[in-house]
Parts: C-alpha cells; structure tokens; sequence
C-alpha cells in the first residue's frame, strides 16, 4: 500500500464506544489450524477498505491470536472484484463479508450498512 491510497476503517478492536471504529461484537471465533483448537480463540484487531491510486479496492483485515509470549497471526489483503461494484450495494456487501475471513469474524452485511460514508467511499452514491 502507498500513500496515495484512501482508506475507510470498519473496526478497531482497540476502540472505544461512541467512536466510529467501534463494534459491541467480539469479532472472534475458534481458533482453527486446520481443525478448531478447542477452548483457543482468534480474533480481528482491525478491518479496512482501501481503494488504491490505481482505483483497485482491497478488504483488509488483521487477525490475531495468542501464541503464549506473543501473538499469532497477520494480516489479510483481498481485492475486491471490480463486477462486484455493478451490483446493487446490498448485493455488494452480502459478497464483500466473503473476503478476507471477514464473515468468519462475524462481519455481517448489516455491519457494514450501518457505516456512515461506505456507500460513498465504494461509490454507490452516485448510482442511486
């Protein structure tokens, strides 16, 4: 990623309530290496969009689990299809939650609908 690209933040698991990165949810789920690992949990420490110079969109989300003296983990980078954005924008974010491990974090299309500035960002304003 360059510095030229545009970013919209999703989720921060640092965040704060009342701040726009924040979610109630845990956006965690068994830890899985293959098969679950029983009573060990990963989770998302943040989930972005980023639209490139070159108009390329990305989802992008950082997983993390604990590793005993250190976290597990990285993060993940997805382009978005670029068909997807002739979909309607319910369409779009039933499939943009596929990318990434997003839905496995418990991302949900109503999630991201609930973000102010989404629509605009992927460009589904200006189609009405």
């Amino acid at each position: 990623m360059n510095n030229n690209s545009e970013l919209f933040w999703i989720y921060r698991r640092d965040a704060k309530k009342g701040e726009p990165t924040y979610s109630p949810k845990s956006h965690s789920a068994p830890h899985f290496e293959g098969r679950y690992v029983e009573g060990m949990e990963e989770w998302a420490s943040w989930y972005r969009f980023c639209k490139r110079d070159d108009g390329i969109y990305e989802a992008q989300l950082d997983e993390a689990w604990d590793e005993g003296s250190h976290y597990g983990g990285g993060t993940i980078s997805v382009e978005v299809p670029s068909e997807w954005l002739h979909f309607s924008y319910d369409e779009f974010l039933t499939r943009v939650v596929s990318l990434a491990a997003a839905s496995h974090y418990g991302f949900t299309p109503d999630d991201l609908k609930g973000k102010e500035g989404l629509k605009a960002f992927f460009g589904f304003e200006d189609k009405g």
